[in-house]
């Protein structure tokens, strides 16, 4: 009863406040606070205690007189209006544009800011604006996409570990390209529910050694189930998916291991003695059924554990892969690895089955960018 005698006050106040608009215009801060929370308590009275002209008019009321307040004054206002869901439109976007003191709770938690406000203020405001909006508990994939072409760093953080954001496909490919220059990206991206094998195997060749046995492990499906089950009909059908290149793609995945004959480790490590690293690419390209690309991605990595997996893929032994991976090692910087870079990579190798790191290199194969780079590093291993 309190409450509805309380909303029939402000309702009979409403005309009253209507006459004393012109006080606005006074520099007395009181006249304006006076008038401001009066116009707000009238604002959030409910829906059926206002008429929708009345209520246009109040909404128009307060974004006029909201910038002639103090900023103390608009920040208290943003607050009291940003847990409202029928909170004035246009009152809340002129905050939100505001100084970030006014407009950080709307930007964070107000759920009356559609996603067209929200990308407005990213696209006209800045860094603290950006940060700000990327806290929120839902995102969609229109604002995550443009916070992500802001490149903020602090922002794009906020949004990976934000499991209510939502990305784009287009979005999370350019978030995950730029989680190459922001290792925190990295991990925060890997540990989502959301993130695709192939965005993970993207990142493979930047992440950090630990996250890269996170990703061969928990990115890499066992093929063999699936292609029991699908191995008549792919058979017999897969040419009638010849105009769709992303599902052959993914079809491709389930083709039977491959074997190599017993002589392939040899081979390999005679080109690697013989100092030919174009030689090592090609043949690694050749046998493995990747692009020469991948290949030279594979042999110039740094940390070896793309050469683990390759080994492994090609079915080498643990012998015939530590005297590939430290000759490799030697001809990349001429020294040999450490016995604890040893035991990791040896740990890996060991820890991936066959005919998962076949899949491992299927996905490369697909996310490698096509650039010549790694090509010519493996031209200056062979030159050094």
């Amino acid at each position: 009863m309190a409450s509805e005698r309380q909303d029939l006050t402000l309702r009979r106040e409403a005309k009253e406040v209507l006459g004393l608009v012109a006080l606005a215009q006074d520099k007395a801060g009181k006249a304006r606070a006076l008038i401001v929370r009066r116009l707000t308590d009238i604002a959030l009275l409910p829906e059926s205690q206002l008429t929708p002209q009345e209520r246009q008019l109040v909404d128009q009321m307060l974004a006029q007189l909201v910038g002639h307040i103090e900023v103390d004054l608009r920040a208290r206002l943003a607050t009291r209006l940003a847990d409202r869901a029928d909170a004035p439109q246009e009152v809340i976007v002129t905050l939100a544009h505001d100084v970030i003191s006014v407009a950080r709770p709307l930007l964070e938690k107000s759920t009356a800011l559609g996603d067209s406000d929200l990308v407005d203020v990213i696209q006209a405001k800045g860094r603290d604006h950006w940060v700000a909006t990327s806290k929120r508990k839902e995102l969609s994939s229109s604002v995550t996409d443009a916070l992500i072409a802001t490149g903020e760093s602090e922002a794009l953080i906020e949004i990976a570990r934000n499991k209510g954001a939502q990305f784009s496909a287009t979005g999370y490919e350019r978030i995950v390209s730029l989680s190459e220059k922001e290792p925190a990206l990295c991990d925060l991206l890997v540990a989502r529910d959301d993130i695709t094998p192939a965005l993970a195997h993207t990142m493979f060749w930047w992440a950090s050694s630990g996250l890269r046995l996170d990703i061969v492990n928990r990115f890499t499906a066992d093929r063999r189930m699936l292609r029991e089950a699908l191995n008549d009909a792919i058979d017999e059908g897969i040419d009638a998916f010849s105009s769709d290149p992303e599902l052959m793609r993914t079809l491709s995945m389930m083709a039977p291991q491959r074997r190599y004959g017993p002589s392939l480790g040899e081979e390999l490590l005679s080109a690697a003695r013989s100092t030919d690293m174009r030689k090592v690419v090609s043949l690694l390209a050749k046998y493995a059924d990747i692009r020469p690309q991948t290949a030279a991605h594979i042999v110039t990595d740094p940390g070896g554990e793309a050469l683990a997996v390759a080994a492994k893929a090609l079915g080498m032994t643990r012998k015939e892969f530590l005297q590939f991976a430290l000759l490799i090692a030697s001809h990349r910087d001429s020294t040999s690895r450490t016995a604890a870079e040893v035991n990791r990579l040896t740990a890996l190798f060991d820890s991936v089955a066959t005919d998962r790191a076949d899949v491992v290199l299927r996905y490369w194969d697909d996310t490698v960018r096509a650039t010549k780079p790694s090509i010519k590093a493996a031209g200056r291993m062979a030159a050094a």
